[in-house]
């Protein structure tokens, strides 16, 4: 290994030292957030006894926003300054002919993964939040009260997740009971064609869930998403009684196209002869930097290892790396790609 690459290595784990960091603290500071927010939702229930209790929880929240604010702008910085020193490494190890495909090969790789422990969160947050007892509470009961408190119990939980576009409440039908955001979709309309819903529906316990390909979704004026689901229980128990489904649109649109752009660290210079691709399972375009042959399918190597390179039609060489899954989720066999033209 040249001096280079040792170089860079050192600034690749000051990235994902930092990197680490800040979703430890993006964990925290959600969790105190929630019960801050579920704080301030039983204490104007309380009526008069809870005022003093909702000053203190909204002190608590207003802290974890501060909190929030001062780390991500602190890893933003340090974050930019390590992509800057990234690239200028690269710069050198490429003047000098060292390895060049390996590092394409680590940096397609380094994108499908940051991509695939984003959504492994979405697994948890979806397993989660269908054990809230106004959502199970709501499907028992079938009362108006109930419901209106699980709409603003859906509603609440989204302004502080705003990588979703929406989430939604089914019956066993699919029928939308409720939504998290108002005048995008009307209450009533059926989900229960789809083929997520069918699969959610039918989950065996609450460790479960359903997740469908990346797809337009009509409820969201053609956006790209991507849902996970799982049934409310019972109870909220794992093994409680299916009541309903809740499902959440992670808004695959914008947050794809931050991985495939901004994320790729690419150098003005690189990015005139580089592009960045996310392929699903089937091989289908998912997400690319230029925005160009959505859902087109790029055919990788018959016989492939997870890892390779090809040529493509017009000379340029294609980079690809699959996806090693994280923790419990196994990435769905997705790919990183980068195409790099050749003059």
């Amino acid at each position: 290994m040249t001096n280079e690459h040792r170089v860079r290595e050192t600034i690749l784990a000051i990235g994902t030292q930092v990197d680490g960091y800040g979703k430890v603290n993006d964990k925290v500071v959600t969790q105190t957030q929630l019960l801050a927010v579920n704080s301030l939702i039983e204490a104007a229930r309380a009526g008069e006894h809870g005022r003093g209790f909702a000053v203190v929880a909204a002190e608590i929240k207003a802290l974890s926003d501060q909190t929030r604010s001062h780390a991500t702008r602190f890893r933003d910085q340090v974050m930019h300054t390590v992509r800057l020193a990234e690239g200028e490494a690269d710069r050198l190890i490429g003047s000098l002919g060292h390895n060049d495909r390996a590092r394409l090969q680590e940096k397609a790789l380094n994108l499908v993964q940051l991509i695939v422990r984003n959504l492994f969160e979405r697994t948890a947050d979806v397993r989660w939040w269908a054990t809230d007892s106004a959502f199970w509470g709501a499907l028992s009961s079938g009362k108006d009260a109930d419901l209106a408190h699980a709409v603003e119990r859906i509603r609440t939980i989204h302004r502080f997740y705003t990588v979703y576009a929406d989430l939604m409440l089914t019956d066993l039908d699919g029928r939308v009971l409720c939504t998290s955001v108002t005048g995008r979709t009307r209450t009533g309309v059926s989900l229960g064609g789809t083929d997520w819903f069918a699969k959610a529906r039918n989950l065996a316990t609450g460790d479960d869930y359903a997740v469908s390909d990346v797809h337009r979704s009509p409820q969201h004026g053609g956006r790209k998403m991507l849902v996970y689901a799982t049934p409310v229980r019972d109870g909220g128990r794992r093994d409680g009684r299916p009541l309903g489904v809740l499902a959440v649109y992670f808004d695959w649109e914008r947050e794809s196209q931050i991985i495939v752009t901004d994320e790729a660290g690419l150098t003005p210079a690189e990015k005139a002869t580089t592009r960045v691709l996310l392929l699903d399972g089937a091989e289908r375009i998912i997400a690319a930097s230029d925005g160009a042959d959505e859902f087109q399918r790029l055919p990788l190597p018959a016989g492939h290892r997870g890892t390779g390179a090809m040529l493509l039609s017009d000379g340029s060489q294609a980079i690809f790396a699959r996806t090693i899954g994280y923790q419990d989720y196994d990435g769905l066999g997705w790919f990183g790609v980068v195409i790099r033209k050749t003059s």
